[in-house]
């Protein structure tokens, strides 16, 4: 520890395995219950932050109940099955309320999505279909009075919208929230994007080639967090693409009632061989 070194202590006993590994600033023990094994992530207070399930004894594949925590609480819980996040994630507060829910299928939001104020009322209340937003999507004061309607089709496309001050009154969506954005408009980005792609060789000696699908997060402070592939013709095409988002310049964040917030994202970029 004093020496800032990882230490690696393993314990073999028939079927049950023990791994304890210690770092400057956490620990983690890994050991086999029934047929998962199970992974318990702990601070340098020694506190339990992680506790994850995997279906293997080399832990690359998560499948079983995922949970984080912070002083003792239950602060984010979900599941895995076969690496990819499926059904209810729940986010608390503090005090263990629900702060958030979310529905997963195959690691894509497929159900509803909704957020509460600290009070318990509704924040955000939105449906998604395999990623994309569908139906109504409904933002709600704290006080619970309505601030946003939106109409989404099957596609995510906006069909129909409705903005509204405290006191009911209409304005425009920037009055409520803006959406995050590149530096110079989706142009700029694209052209960062054309400016830094290296087509890898494995794909294109095997004429790989086609759009790459993917997810990320921009914080409220502009960075790209949290970046997923939701699809891609190749797995190089997918690092690559993964990659070169890494080296994206921040993002203007979004903003909710004048305050800037994280927001998931979508766009996928496109491989081809001329």
């Amino acid at each position: 520890m004093a020496q800032k070194s990882d230490t690696l202590i393993t314990y073999s006993f028939g079927e049950n395995y023990y791994k304890e590994k210690i770092k400057p600033v956490e620990t983690y023990k890994v050991y086999k219950k029934d047929s998962v094994w199970l992974k318990t992530t702990f601070n340098w207070k020694q506190e339990l932050i992680k506790t994850e399930t995997f279906a293997d004894r080399k832990l690359k594949k998560l499948n079983g109940g995922y949970f984080e925590y912070e002083n003792g609480k239950i602060l984010l819980k979900g599941l895995y099955l076969n690496n990819k996040k499926t059904g209810l994630w729940t986010n608390f507060d503090a005090d263990g309320k629900p702060k958030e829910s979310k529905i997963f299928e195959e690691d894509k939001l497929n159900g509803p999505h909704i957020q509460y104020w600290k009070n318990g009322n509704t924040k955000w209340s939105e449906h998604y279909a395999k990623a994309y937003k569908v139906g109504e999507s409904k933002l709600f004061y704290e006080d619970g009075k309505l601030a946003l309607k939106e109409l989404y089709d099957g596609k995510g496309n906006l069909t129909d919208s409705t903005y509204l001050d405290r006191n009911g009154e209409p304005v425009t969506k920037a009055g409520i929230t803006t959406e995050p954005s590149f530096q110079g408009g989706m142009k700029k980005f694209y052209m960062f994007l054309a400016k830094s792609i290296r087509y890898p060789v494995e794909a294109r000696n095997n004429r790989n080639q086609g759009k790459v699908y993917l997810s990320f997060m921009v914080s409220g402070t502009g960075k790209i967090e949290d970046i997923k592939i939701i699809s891609a013709p190749h797995i190089s095409l997918a690092e690559e693409a993964i990659r070169i988002l890494r080296q994206s310049p921040d993002w203007i964040p979004a903003t909710l009632f004048g305050k800037p917030i994280s927001v998931p994202c979508n766009i996928n970029i496109n491989f081809t061989i001329s």
